[in-house]
């Protein structure tokens, strides 16, 4: 045995108990604090990171300012920076306490509107793809669901790590979110498991502004040229599944507010093509109106964009 090789499992066995104590940790602060005071906490990192962070902070009201250009004055700008990094604080620290949830706190973090909607989806017996963005606590539908009994997968792409430290802090944030009722699916060339699953009427999230696609649409968003990935209109007319838009609103005081839209319509229009990009198009316009509504709960979104290595993902805007 190399010696690197003796160097890099005695650095992972350190990584991997640092993190064990860690996450016992973290169960016990749950349990002190609460949903809500966890995200307090959140929140005040946040703001210590746009106070200290002048680079990020640099980046991230220039991109806000580009995404906003004639649609807000610039002074506006650094209050939605600074918003937007407390929302992505406190989001990190919450799912950081995904293993910790059970139905009674996921009710205490989480109501819902039009419930019924996925309901109606799911009694036409062909699944449901639960059409996410990553806006807000993106994730929170996925326990929300799963505690109250619904068939749950969650579909993720190829995972690329800087590092041994990266590599293993996002398998121990794996194992945690392997305690929720729901299935993760990391699906890379073999759609076999999705099908699978919708077969069996059950729901499968995916993200609308996922980077990991290999079929594009280029459609209007925010006056400017945006990637977004086919995929999921694609598979809802390969498979008939209906397609529930969902949405996560932060409210005031901590508690988040979890959106099912109607069941979307697929375009009619003649052509595979052309009805799949009217699809992208019709959903991107619904994004852009959450997004000018709540932009704190995207920001951040937009700087990881721009910070993200271009042999690593797809710029979201063409003018990148």
């Amino acid at each position: 045995m190399g010696q690197n090789v003796r160097v890099k499992r005695f650095a992972t066995g350190c990584i991997d108990a640092s993190l064990r104590a860690c996450g016992g940790f973290l169960r016990v602060l749950f349990r002190l604090l609460g949903w809500r005071g966890i995200s307090f906490l959140g929140k005040l990192a946040g703001d210590c990171l746009f106070l200290a962070d002048r680079r990020r902070r640099g980046i991230l009201e220039e991109e806000l300012a580009r995404l906003f250009s004639g649609r807000r004055e610039r002074p506006g700008v650094r209050t939605i920076a600074r918003k937007s990094c407390e929302h992505f604080a406190m989001r990190l620290f919450e799912t950081a306490f995904f293993g910790s949830l059970d139905r009674r706190t996921t009710e205490a973090a989480a109501r819902c509107e039009g419930l019924e909607h996925l309901d109606q989806a799911l009694a036409r017996g062909k699944g449901v793809i639960l059409l996410l963005s990553h806006f807000g606590s993106f994730l929170l539908p996925l326990p929300f669901l799963g505690f109250r009994g619904y068939a749950v997968n969650q579909i993720t792409g190829k995972q690329v790590h800087r590092g041994i430290l990266a590599e293993r802090i996002w398998l121990w944030r794996k194992r945690e979110a392997d305690r929720l009722p729901v299935r993760f699916r990391q699906v890379d060339r073999f759609l076999r498991p999705v099908y699978h699953a919708l077969r069996g009427n059950e729901i499968v999230a995916i993200a609308f502004d996922g980077r990991d696609s290999s079929q594009w649409a280029i459609v209007d968003f925010f006056g400017r040229r945006a990637r977004f990935s086919t995929g999921p209109f694609e598979l809802a007319r390969r498979t008939g599944a209906a397609v529930v838009p969902t949405f996560v609103i932060r409210e005031p005081g901590g508690r988040h507010r979890i959106e099912f839209r109607e069941e979307f319509r697929l375009s009619g229009a003649e052509g595979p093509e052309h009805a799949i990009e009217e699809d992208v198009r019709a959903f991107a316009k619904m994004f852009e109106n959450y997004v000018e509504r709540y932009p704190c709960h995207f920001g951040m979104v937009l700087y990881n964009l721009r910070r993200m290595p271009a042999d690593q993902a797809t710029a979201l805007f063409l003018d990148a």
